[in-house]
């Protein structure tokens, strides 16, 4: 009856040590822990990969939003040189005492071309074929976050339409006025660049963070992996062994009966 107990307690030792080696071994081979005993930690990595993806995603949008702004830079820097330009056509205009009717007329011409220019630039600033320009204010709102709320918002002020300006008479004082409203930008542009700047490197920076940790919590401890594969090796071999020799006392006990 003794030897009956020790070969079923052997062989039921031999199949969990059989278990356990398969599974040592899968984890060995994929270095990736699986549900058998390590489903708390692959639980936690997944959460931590989703907050890294929702981090990831919000750092993508800030780069859109980046681009966005250094096109609109690229506008208010063509339209700051327009300007200046316009702003010396108004000043030779006021030497109009020594200025010819041709000299009047090309100045006035210039005046056209410049006001002309500056309006399509304003009406072109496009993102993705979203305005970044207009002759009103124009408010982006940036997913800047991962969980969808503190948004980031960008206001780049409008300009006002100065085509109908046609003559260089004007230019002064509508020189002067579009300088308020390019400074007024400018300050916008590079004060949402800053901030975006700022959230993408703290979004970006986190979702790496969050990523490297659902990595270690995924990841085993190969030694420790390694050094249980021994044991149930081991173990596996002594249960083998323990029902061999329980197998041989049966057949022993069968041999006398016989």
């Amino acid at each position: 009856m003794l030897s009956n107990d020790l070969t079923i307690a052997a062989n039921l030792g031999s199949q969990l040590a059989t278990i356990k080696i398969r599974e040592a071994i899968r984890k060995i081979s994929s270095g990736k822990k699986s549900s058998f005993g390590g489903g708390a930690d692959i639980a936690l990595a997944h959460k931590l990969k989703a907050e890294s993806a929702s981090n990831y995603a919000a750092s993508l949008n800030l780069d859109d939003a980046l681009a966005a702004l250094r096109v609109t830079q690229v506008s208010l820097d063509e339209i700051a040189t327009l300007n200046q330009r316009l702003a010396e056509l108004g000043a030779l205009n006021t030497n109009n005492s020594l200025l010819s009717t041709n000299d009047t007329a090309s100045l006035n011409r210039e005046t056209a071309s410049i006001t002309t220019a500056i309006d399509n630039i304003v009406a072109n600033t496009k993102y993705n074929n979203i305005a970044l320009m207009g002759t009103s204010d124009v408010n982006l709102s940036i997913g800047a976050s991962p969980n969808g709320t503190n948004q980031l918002t960008i206001t780049i002020g409008g300009i006002g339409s100065i085509a109908s300006v046609t003559s260089a008479s004007n230019a002064t004082s509508t020189s002067n006025t579009l300088k308020t409203s390019l400074a007024n930008n400018q300050g916008q542009v590079s004060g949402g660049t800053a901030a975006a700047e700022a959230r993408r490197n703290v979004t970006s920076t986190t979702a790496a963070l969050l990523d490297a940790a659902a990595e270690n919590k995924q990841n085993i401890d190969l030694a420790i992996e390694t050094a249980k594969l021994t044991k149930n090796v081991l173990l596996n071999r002594v249960s083998l062994s323990l029902a061999a020799q329980a197998n041989a006392i049966n057949s022993s006990k069968l041999d006398v009966l016989g």
